[in-house]
């Protein structure tokens, strides 16, 4: 009674008071079918990814598909390269050495330089072949000794093993390599091409390259450094080209290819690779090497 009398005296009736809740429910209503709309475009918007994820998803399978066909075929080639290449090549060289046997009386001077010459010839082909097969694999074909951990002293004692520093050249190894455990491939590949190629290319009869490694925490820091006759500022994208030398290939025997090697396994492998050099003052080569060895693009 007493709420009646208040309501009266300030103007509203009963009626008014219904039709207020009815506004109010039909608002709720309202709310509540514009949040369901919302919901809807929601859904729709969610179906509109999962449709998209499934597309993008049959893209990568497809495109998987075709990285696995050029694979295949890049074995193949590897495959022609070191066999059916190579074959014509053996087949030259050995007739060489029976020319050579059967005009032995007739050979001039000349003739047996040209000899020479001609089986210099078959050996880089053979080894330009060979530098072909194992860039093609960089990344790809990887077997036991990527596998195998040693320490870093027992990895330059193999590559130096290997090398054989011919008389007079002196490779300064640092001893930070006791402290270290590394997988032996490919750092013994990428160590030992900066190693012979610093040789190789040395202006003088005798020099000294120095090795040194520095710890990092997630990466090790590896340094080649030489006293040879450095390398022009605007040669040094080309030296990591394929083929590229900067002696007539006369003076250095080699493929241009050691570099170039160098280099892709170090940013298959997810390294980095600088070079420090200027003309008749040296080069450095300094990469870094990630302690968990994995092939870039691989899942984790």
């Amino acid at each position: 009674m007493k709420a009646q009398r208040l309501s009266r005296s300030e103007g509203y009736t009963e009626e008014e008071d219904q039709q207020d809740f009815q506004r109010a429910m039909l608002n709720i209503l309202e709310d509540s079918d514009e949040e369901k709309k919302r919901l809807e475009q929601s859904q729709r918007a969610f179906l509109n990814i999962l449709e998209d994820i499934d597309m993008e998803k049959g893209k990568l399978t497809s495109a998987y598909r075709r990285i696995e066909a050029v694979n295949k075929e890049l074995e193949e080639f590897a495959y022609i390269a070191s066999h059916d290449l190579k074959a014509p090549l053996r087949v030259i060289d050995n007739a060489s050495k029976w020319l050579e046997e059967d005009l032995q009386e007739h050979l001039t001077p000349e003739t047996r330089e040209n000899m020479n010459l001609l089986r210099g010839r078959v050996g880089r082909m053979e080894k330009l072949l060979d530098d072909l097969l194992e860039y093609s694999r960089i990344g790809r074909a990887v077997d036991e000794r990527y596998a195998e951990v040693i320490s870093g002293d027992a990895l330059m004692d193999n590559i130096l093993a290997l090398l054989s520093p011919p008389e007079g050249f002196t490779v300064m190894v640092s001893a930070h390599f006791a402290d270290i455990r590394v997988r032996r491939m490919p750092l013994q590949q990428i160590l030992m091409n900066l190693i012979s190629n610093a040789i190789k290319h040395h202006n003088k009869e005798k020099g000294c390259i120095e090795v040194t490694v520095e710890d990092s925490e997630a990466y090790y820091t590896f340094t080649v450094k030489d006293d040879g006759p450095g390398i022009p500022t605007q040669f040094h994208d080309q030296v990591f080209k394929m083929f590229q030398t900067l002696k007539p290939r006369d003076q250095v025997e080699g493929s241009g290819m050691g570099l170039a090697m160098v280099r892709k396994n170090i940013e298959v492998f997810g390294g980095t690779l600088a070079l420090e050099s200027s003309e008749g003052k040296g080069s450095i080569f300094r990469f870094t090497w990630p302690k968990q060895q994995q092939i870039k693009g691989e899942d984790a």
